[in-house]
């Protein structure tokens, strides 16, 4: 089988690369927009109007389309991509889907592109192998299958690109080549910023694949280090803050449940190890991890002992075998190095555990195994073609695997339903997937005007009380509990779910605008107008208030006040028929 690699041309290897890519996710082709694609796709107003959007999407945070908060990230490189697409195929899902996976199948022949270069003496057989199973790796779904991950894409091939121009550079000393990197990494770091990594991994991917001193090592990475340095002040300059304004929460991330630094650290650790487990196993997979999937322990835990023990081992392993340049030390700093802003061990992001955040680290972990099994099997036999065929076989059989996990993982990204159903059952202790399957439900019940209806909306209502189960906090759960009883006319239910709600998040202005609602049905006007006010006082422009509260006042027969509250609700949304109706029956009176 290597033989046969060998022969074959590298062009009709990277032809075959990009089949066996695309080929693996053409199950998602016709798929629909799903969890996070609404923020940076459907419901992002930069995006939604296409080339004409880009000039705000270049001087606003990664978010702001959305939900008009200008903080933590700055990638317009990647919302500007999605505008150009928006402009080309509209809101399309089927074209997006396209899109992504035939980006996904260049990032792969981009990446043998990469590891031919970087390996130079090694045989094209073991690159072909390491990248077709980095091609089918399951834990690459999420990135392909979520129209979100189009950063992690993005990132990715700059990544690529520029470590191979700065690797070039280095082989035959043209300039060119060197701008063509800096360049690359900018636009990766307008991707992602995650891209800050490269500063660690070029000079490592340098020090062992080629012969090179610290002043060499110093001469091609300062370009790079001024880049990052230039988008930090760029990024600074943009944004409003540079993190979460507010305190990291339990919902995103479990380690804020931690009380002690000692603890947050062992859970860490323990939720390191399962990254590492789903690289070597990825099954079961889920869109999410979060609390209380993961229970917070302490260094007296099993598996974290355990966990720091194999770590040291391989840490020292590494340490030792730097000097001989080993694979297995290239792939264990290359791994922590990519890996590192995405730990949880130095800032805390807003999520437990995210598979596309293993996607550029598992470069390292496919290597290392391809190199493993080559290492394994040169020990098992002395027949050269005993060896192949071992080596051949272990790989055939990995990459069938892969395959069947990857096409089988892609059905459960068709629609939020199926995610959410299989989230359920991939992480069953795990409020958010319990409480966002729950609203999948109940938007099924509101699209029917039938008996349906109600079956719809008691299977999100049990949902919803298990999600609250295991997370009292969960205040979305409590809110969305109190509009499925709404939705049922059960107000007496509703109203409980509202004020449970409330009591976690006393500013919620939807609980305060429904709990208006529920009073202003049975007529208790003082009430209702007390809790329309005091959404008010948090906003002053929320337009369902204002609106409401022109209600109130029209049923109490204050019609100046109530035509007034109705204009100022018809200036922020001239769309609202009901308001409008309500004021053309005043001004018709």
């Amino acid at each position: 089988m290597i033989k046969s690699i060998q022969k074959i041309p590298t062009l009709w290897l990277k032809v075959i690369l990009f089949v066996a890519a695309f080929a693996a996710y053409s199950n998602t082709l016709n798929h629909e927009f799903v969890l996070d694609d609404e923020i940076v796709f459907t419901k992002n107003k930069f995006v939604q109007e296409g080339l004409s959007g880009i000039d705000d999407i270049l001087s606003h945070g990664f978010l702001y389309g959305f939900n008009q908060r200008n903080d933590q990230s700055y990638r317009p490189l990647t919302l500007i991509n999605l505008a150009i697409e928006k402009q080309i195929f509209g809101n399309n899902p089927k074209a997006i889907h396209w899109m992504q996976v035939l980006i996904y199948a260049i990032s792969i022949v981009l990446l043998f592109q990469f590891l031919m270069l970087l390996f130079k003496n090694t045989d094209r057989s073991i690159l072909f192998w390491i990248t077709l199973l980095f091609a089918l790796h399951p834990i690459h779904t999420e990135v392909v299958a979520n129209i979100k991950s189009r950063d992690e894409l993005l990132h990715f091939i700059f990544a690529i690109l520029t470590l191979f121009y700065a690797i070039k550079y280095f082989d035959y000393k043209k300039t060119n080549y060197l701008w063509y990197s800096v360049g690359f990494y900018l636009f990766a770091l307008l991707s992602k910023e995650m891209a800050v990594t490269l500063i660690v991994i070029l000079p490592l991917c340098l020090w062992f694949f080629r012969t090179v001193d610290f002043k060499k090592l110093l001469s091609i990475s300062w370009p790079i280090i001024c880049v990052f340095v230039l988008y930090l002040g760029l990024r600074n300059f943009i944004l409003d803050a540079v993190t979460f304004d507010e305190e990291m929460t339990v919902i995103n991330n479990t380690l804020a449940a931690a009380t002690s630094i000692s603890e947050r650290l062992a859970t860490n650790i323990y939720i390191f190890s399962e990254y590492v487990k789903l690289l070597f196993f990825p099954h079961p997979l889920s869109w999410d991890y979060s609390y209380p999937h993961f229970s917070i322990v302490d260094f007296s835990n099993k598996r974290v002992i355990l966990t720091l023990i194999l770590f040291f081992f391989a840490l020292t392993a590494a340490i030792l075998k730097l000097k001989s340049k080993s694979i297995f030390s290239f792939c264990f700093f290359f791994f922590i190095a990519a890996f590192s802003v995405a730990s949880n061990f130095f800032i805390l992001i807003g999520s437990t555990l995210g598979e596309r955040l293993l996607f550029f680290p598992s470069l390292a972990f496919v290597v290392f195994l391809v190199f493993g099994i080559q290492y394994l099997t040169k020990k098992s036999f002395r027949k050269q073609t005993r060896q192949l065929a071992l080596f051949n076989g272990i790989l055939i059989l990995i990459t069938v695997l892969y395959s069947f996990k990857t096409v089988d993982r892609n059905a459960d990204w068709k629609n939020s339903l199926a995610l959410f159903e299989a989230g359920v059952e991939a992480t069953p202790n795990n409020s958010r997937a319990q409480s966002a399957l729950a609203s999948a439900y109940r938007q099924k019940g509101e699209g029917i005007r039938s008996m349906e209806a109600q079956f719809w909306y008691q299977k999100a209502i049990n949902h919803y009380q298990k999600s609250i189960n295991l997370y009292e906090g969960n205040v979305d759960a409590h809110y969305n509990l109190g509009v499925t009883y709404m939705n049922l006319g059960n107000d007496t239910k509703a109203k409980t779910a509202f004020e449970n709600c409330l009591t976690k998040e006393p500013n919620h202005l939807q609980a305060l605008n429904n709990l208006g609602v529920i009073y202003f049905r049975s007529s208790d006007y003082n009430n209702a107008l007390k809790y329309f006010t005091q959404c008010l006082k948090i906003d002053e422009n929320f337009q369902n208030a204002l609106a409401n509260i022109g209600a109130v006042h029209h049923n109490l027969g204050n019609f100046n006040e109530a035509k007034s509250f109705y204009e100022r609700a018809l200036q922020l949304n001239p769309n609202d028929v009901n308001t409008r109706n309500n004021y053309q029956q005043l001004t018709n009176r």
